[in-house]
């Protein structure tokens, strides 16, 4: 019997002390993410050159994206969501999206002002102690890819509209 207990404790000694296996990013699945996520914003926000503020009726609220920064390769902007009525049941995020021009991507880079994804946050230890996942960037990015096809799908424009220098 006491035999037995040592054998087994041994055993399970060596299933405690053997590594998990790394997380791999799926780089072409994350860089496909990304693409289409620039696609879906090309559409979401006509003449980006020019203009600094867009907005989008969505079922049951509104999305608000706007230019945060701009630079020659680069356009940082910030998507919101407002609920039509106050009552949220579920806390929307703001999501900080960087557009590279250049490589024609979009990745997320923040969310509710948390970030960048997967980095140390000041006076954390180490990265893995504020992520929830080793996976979290690719989530954000998926989550983002899926927020922006139910806005085009389903979103409306709100613009003004003037005549003779009157908002009408």
């Amino acid at each position: 019997m006491a035999v037995q207990t040592k054998a087994r404790a041994a055993g399970d000694l060596r299933l405690k002390n053997r590594k998990r296996p790394s997380y791999r990013v799926d780089l072409p699945a994350y860089h496909a993410d990304c693409d289409a996520n620039y696609l879906r914003l090309c559409k979401l926000l006509p003449q980006l050159a020019e203009r600094q503020q867009w907005r989008y009726r969505v079922p049951h609220g509104s999305l608000e994206l706007e230019v945060v920064e701009r630079s020659r390769y680069t356009t940082e902007v910030n998507l919101s969501a407002l609920s039509a009525d106050d009552q949220r049941w579920l806390a929307l995020p703001c999501i900080t999206v960087r557009l590279y021009h250049d490589a024609q991507m979009a990745e997320v880079v923040a969310v509710d002002g948390k970030g960048p994804l997967g980095e140390k946050a000041p006076g954390v230890q180490h990265a893995g102690a504020r992520m929830q996942g080793a996976d979290e960037r690719q989530q954000a990015n998926r989550f983002l890819g899926e927020w922006l096809g139910h806005c085009l799908a389903n979103g409306r424009v709100e613009f003004e509209l003037v005549l003779d220098g009157r908002q009408l």
